[in-house]
């Protein structure tokens, strides 16, 4: 049995989701969280069916906020299971949620481990005063995003070999660290 409202839902077991499109082409914002004993796989999805892209894998009822991006129609939810068959007997939780939700992106230097999404609504007046987002993995990772107003979405995955990197910030958006270690960002 699974609980379901207009922007928010919940189960035991995997499955798809449609997402209810807002009508202009932005991006969705969802909060999403695994049982303490439970773990799950978010996808994203389009037309009905997963595209495989990992959004994001719960860990031990962690709230994480993700990106849907504009293009996408939904998700997919699949239970991680052990080899013993094993996986817990928590439900998993999602729901939209609203850009004040997500922790400002200032600047200042932010740590953390797993994945986390920031908004990015700075004012700039010029375009020599963009903001550079720097960012450092403590093994590898990747960094995404998202304009505000929709559009393709920007992903970089680092890998060992290069654990930092930057990337500038030119308009209102989302971005999200993802990484199995810590990490560390920063706006210039």
């Amino acid at each position: 049995m699974s609980v379901e409202g207009p922007k928010s839902w919940s189960g035991w077991a995997g499955r798809t989701i449609e997402v209810p499109a807002d009508g202009a082409g932005k991006p969705t914002l969802l909060e999403v969280r695994g049982g303490l004993t439970s773990s799950f796989r978010f996808h994203r999805a389009v037309g009905g069916r997963s595209t495989g892209e990992n959004l994001v894998t719960t860990s031990r009822g962690r709230r994480m906020r993700i990106v849907l991006s504009a293009d996408s129609s939904g998700f997919t939810v699949d239970r991680i299971t052990v080899s013993d068959g094993a996986s817990g007997f928590h439900r998993w939780h999602a729901r939209i949620v609203g850009a004040e939700a997500l922790p400002p992106l200032t600047k200042g230097e932010r740590e953390g481990k797993y994945t986390e999404t920031f908004g990015y609504f700075q004012p700039k007046r010029y375009y020599e005063e963009r903001h550079v987002l720097r960012w450092e993995f403590k093994s590898h990772g990747s960094v995404t995003y998202h304009l505000a107003t929709g559009g393709r979405r920007v992903e970089i995955t680092d890998f060992p070999s290069r654990p930092e990197g930057t990337f500038p910030l030119t308009h209102h958006g989302y971005v999200t660290i993802s990484s199995p270690d810590k990490w560390r960002v920063s706006l210039t």
